[in-house]
């Protein structure tokens, strides 16, 4: 049996007819007093047999087979619109709908909400209703003195995340949330229940005001969001911080439950109202700075929590860090709050690329496909044309060598690859599921992931609020940078 792929008919040794043979009793026979007669026939595609949904048919000798199954096995979705009468074959992946944030709240000095930093479907909710949750608000560096100092021109912007729609190509926003302290608790700077998003402790970036010249204080609640995610068992979130690097509960109000840091950080986080616990291996202290954890997953089932951090930690220095293409993941039993895998990730050679730095190779968010299978959002720090790692891997963990309580541990980021395997550790395999660049996406952050059913990923950018750079005047200018949700149609995720 041959035939021909790339959009055209496939043509098959026995005159083969491809007939669209859905939902509806497409085979049109009777009108030419002709007869069908159904056939146990067996389709072979490259060595391997296409399961077919009904049984082939032949019709005056023709063959007729349902094209859906041709499509599938070539990596091609069929579409029939009954109306036109059209059948349309497209090729995995492609862009079925983009979707824009118009009319977005504004912040103040020109800025409007936006960063998303996540994303999350919750089965059982609609198609179209996704959770997306914004960072730690609109913040730009300016040099004062020759100094570079992290500014936060909107102060009094909460943290929060948002319930979404995505319908007639824009993004409807459903709810508001904006992260709180326990009832009776006070942030110590809003002097409410609402926390900030300001820097922790004195070894953290400094937060300044727009000037770059004011100090605000230090505040041990105050998060930077990166990831969102839903545990089923509870009915809670668990979202990710770059600051300590911590993970966070929150309740669908948005009440901090318990913040997880590393072991030894909550003596610095002194005065904080949030619940803290110390879970995370003490080693996640050494994160670099603006680096802590990005993706974090639940698995489907509820048991499992997964977390990436940005980039390869300090560890024994910022220079190794920088240098290194292994990134780490933390697996945690949702039961007992206790972290029970770690496990390394092989970032791209930015060497293999141009103008790419290894230090800009991070993971930006994670999503669970089932226990210890996950897709992880890969990328660089270009964006349009010049963009060269857009992408989504799917790795499985129980393939790789669970380093906790291995001595490597200690010394991940300066170990080579080629040390690692000598030594008997295996990273996370990784299979290519989907190429943004192919698909002429245009934003730098792609840092929201997850999944609406076996053949739809649905993405986010974090457009940094339309922050831009500062003028020779001090004046902060404002970008047109959108905030956009894309879906995306790929073939078979399991």
């Amino acid at each position: 049996m041959k035939f021909l792929a790339k959009k055209r008919f496939m043509l098959l040794s026995l005159t083969l007819v491809l007939v669209l043979l859905f939902s509806t009793q497409i085979a049109q026979a009777t009108e030419f007093a002709l007869k069908a007669i159904s056939v146990k026939a067996k389709v072979i595609i490259n060595g391997g047999e296409v399961k077919l949904a009904k049984e082939p048919v032949i019709v005056n000798g023709s063959l007729y087979i349902p094209v859906k199954a041709f499509g599938d096995a070539l990596g091609q979705k069929a579409t029939w619109d009954n109306v036109n009468k059209t059948l349309t074959l497209q090729q995995y992946p492609f862009t079925s709908g983009v979707y824009t944030w118009k009319n977005a709240p504004d912040l103040g000095l020109g800025l409007k909400e936006g960063g998303f930093s996540g994303l999350i479907h919750i089965p059982g909710d609609p198609d179209d209703v996704f959770y997306s949750i914004a960072d730690r608000g609109p913040n730009g560096q300016i040099t004062v003195d020759k100094t570079v100092n992290r500014t936060f021109p909107t102060p009094d912007y909460a943290p929060r995340f948002y319930k979404i729609q995505l319908k007639d190509s824009e993004i409807k926003i459903l709810e508001t949330v904006k992260l709180q302290l326990p009832e009776g608790k006070a942030d110590v700077y809003t002097k409410n229940r609402y926390i900030t998003g300001f820097s922790n402790i004195g070894t953290d970036e400094k937060s300044y005001d727009n000037t770059g010249k004011v100090l605000f204080p230090l505040d041990p609640d105050g998060l930077d969001l990166e990831g969102i995610s839903y545990s089923p068992s509870d009915d809670t979130f668990w979202i990710s911080d770059e600051y300590r690097p911590s993970l966070i509960q929150i309740k669908r109000d948005g009440t901090l439950l318990g913040r997880y840091v590393p072991f030894g950080d909550k003596e610095k986080l002194k005065g904080a109202q949030t619940p803290i616990y110390e879970a995370i291996p003490a080693i996640y202290s050494k994160r670099i700075v603006n680096r802590g954890f990005e993706g974090v997953t639940i698995s489907p089932d509820g048991k499992f929590l997964y977390a990436s951090i940005q980039s390869p930690m300090a560890v024994p220095d910022k220079a190794t860090g920088e240098a290194s293409r292994n990134l780490r993941i933390l697996k945690m039993d949702l039961s007992t709050k206790q972290i029970v895998g770690e496990f390394v990730y092989a970032a791209e050679d930015a060497k293999s690329f141009v103008n790419v730095a290894q230090k800009d190779v991070v993971i930006s968010d994670l999503h669970a496909l089932a226990a210890d299978v996950l897709l992880v959002d890969e990328r660089d720090k270009n964006e349009g044309a010049a963009a060269q790692i857009k992408r989504v891997y799917k790795i499985d963990l129980s393939k790789a060598t669970n380093i906790l309580t291995n001595e490597i541990s200690k010394t991940v980021e300066g170990t080579s690859l080629d040390q690692l395997k000598a030594a008997g550790i295996a990273t996370a395999p990784k299979e290519l599921v989907l190429d943004l660049t192919k698909l002429n996406y245009p934003f730098e952050k792609f840092e929201g992931l997850t999944v609406l059913n076996k053949n739809t990923i649905v993405i986010a950018n974090d457009n940094d609020f339309g922050v831009g750079e500062y003028d020779a005047n001090g004046v902060l200018k404002v970008t047109d940078k959108q905030t956009q949700v894309w879906t995306i149609e790929v073939k078979d995720l399991w």
